[in-house]
This record gives C-alpha cells, sequence and structure tokens, in this order.
C-alpha cells in the first residue's frame, strides 16, 4: 500500500506571518485592515489544512487493487492465494479469469499481470463454465461445497500413500474420504464405495464439490473431488502428491454425497 508523504515546501513556514509577527504602527482604519487582512490569511489557512486532511483521509478507499485498478502485476514470492486475499477475492477466482495467462495455479511469476475483476465490487470475477454445463456460482461461504473444497486445498502437496488414509500420506479415496470428514460429512472408504453409494448425477448437473469416478478399465480405479473449471483437487499415484489438475480424458462417472 503506498504512503502518501506531504513534503513541505522550503520557507513555507514563514509565509504570511507577516503581520502576525510583527510590528504593526498603523492606526485607526489602517489597524482595521491589517486585522481583516490578518483574519483572511487564517481563514485561506485553516480552508486548506481542511481541505489536505480531506484529501489524506479518502486516499486510503484506492488502495485496494480490485476496487481501483482492472489488473494485478505479479511481485516476487507471490501466490494465487496472497494475491487474492491482497484484491478481497479467491484463488480460484483469479485462476478462471486468468486462464488465457496461466497453465496452472502455480504457475505465475514476477511481472505478470493477472485480471482481477476491478471492473466491479472488490473480489467479483466473471463466472466460468464448470465444463460439466452448469454455470459456476460460487457457493456462500460456509456452505459444505465450499467448506470441502477449502479442506481439500489445504491438503495440497501431501504425497501419495497406498492405502493412505491421513495428512502422512493419501491414496485418492483416502484423500476424499479425509476431506469430506474434514468439512462434516462422512462416506465410504474405497473408491468403488464411493461409487455405489453417492447419488449418480449427469456430466451436465456437475458442480463443485461432486466426486469424479474414472473407469478406464470397466470399473472405479480412481477418484476425485471436482473443483469447477474442468479442475479437480486429487491424490493420483505413486510418486504425485496432492494437486490441483484438470480432469482426465478417459471414461468417468459422476456422484454426489
Amino acid at each position: 500500500m503506498s504512503t502518501i508523504t506531504a513534503d513541505r515546501q522550503p520557507g513555507s513556514r514563514h509565509r504570511g506571518s507577516r503581520g502576525a509577527a510583527g510590528t504593526i504602527s498603523a492606526t485607526g482604519t489602517d489597524a482595521g485592515k491589517h486585522r481583516a487582512e490578518a483574519q483572511r490569511r487564517g481563514g485561506r489557512r485553516a480552508l486548506a489544512t481542511a481541505t489536505l486532511a480531506a484529501g489524506l483521509v479518502a486516499v486510503p478507499a484506492l488502495t485496494n487493487p480490485a476496487s481501483a485498478h482492472p489488473s494485478y502485476t505479479v511481485q516476487s514470492g507471490d501466490t494465487l492465494s496472497s494475491i487474492a486475499q491482497e484484491v478481497g477475492s479467491t484463488w480460484r477466482d483469479l485462476y478462471s479469469a486468468n486462464r488465457d495467462v496461466i497453465s496452472s495455479p502455480t504457475s505465475i511469476y514476477p511481472g505478470q499481470s493477472l485480471k482481477t475483476g476491478g471492473g466491479g465490487s472488490a473480489g467479483q470475477v466473471a463466472p466460468t463454465s464448470t465444463g460439466g454445463g452448469g454455470g459456476w456460482t460460487d457457493q456462500a461461504a460456509g456452505s459444505f461445497e465450499q467448506q470441502l473444497l477449502n479442506e481439500a486445498s489445504q491438503l495440497e502437496g501431501i504425497p501419495y500413500v497406498y492405502g493412505g488414509s491421513t495428512p502422512s500420506g493419501f491414496d485418492c479415496s483416502g484423500f476424499t474420504s479425509f476431506a469430506f470428514a474434514q468439512a462434516g460429512k462422512t462416506i465410504p472408504r474405497t473408491s468403488s464405495e464411493q461409487a455405489a453409494a453417492a447419488t449418480p448425477i449427469s456430466g451436465d448437473d456437475l458442480r463443485p464439490g461432486d466426486l469424479i469416478f474414472y473407469s478406464p478399465g470397466g470399473s472405479v480405479s480412481h477418484v476425485a473431488i471436482y473443483a469447477g473449471d474442468g479442475m479437480v483437487w486429487e491424490a493420483a499415484s505413486t510418486g504425485t502428491s496432492v494437486r490441483y489438475a484438470p480432469v482426465w480424458d478417459v471414461a468417468r462417472s459422476y456422484g454426489r454425497f
């Protein structure tokens, strides 16, 4: 946030001081004129001071990049999450609004200009397609779906461990069942059990928070949490970690809890 410093001009402290500190020998009408002039000078100084103060008070309202500017220039050390907090948005909205310049949520670099949705209210970014036929509408803060996605994102980077179901390591269904539990809902442990227990939905009805069940070999072998805009949170395979990634282009079905 910029800091505005008003620099006093050299010698400005002495301007307008004559008549206030000097000795006036005039009497009668001349003395009255001097007093009136001094009052006018004092009034102008008071008005200037009030105007400056009002200007300085108004400045902070312009410090929110989302409300003042439609873009944000990435600085060294920035992440989508830190930028979102700075401009009053969410990293998902920023990612959705900048898919033309960001290949993944972790691929930003210093000097890059990102759209922040500054044409409207802070943090508002145009809705984007979910890739499943419906439009993305950001769920109200505190909704189960939003909490689920928040919990899933907090687990990013935890390594894949076959049979793992704790933050020391996850397999695909261990990750989904743990994220659901953290959000307050218990679901079965394995991907096939989750697919059997979930309410089946069509791809046209897919929305963030739903589960995607992959079955390239004819039976369910992988599960991921749909995050919107064609992306998922998943623990994919040995050698990877919990990540935000595109939906796989293989046979799949969808379910909702």
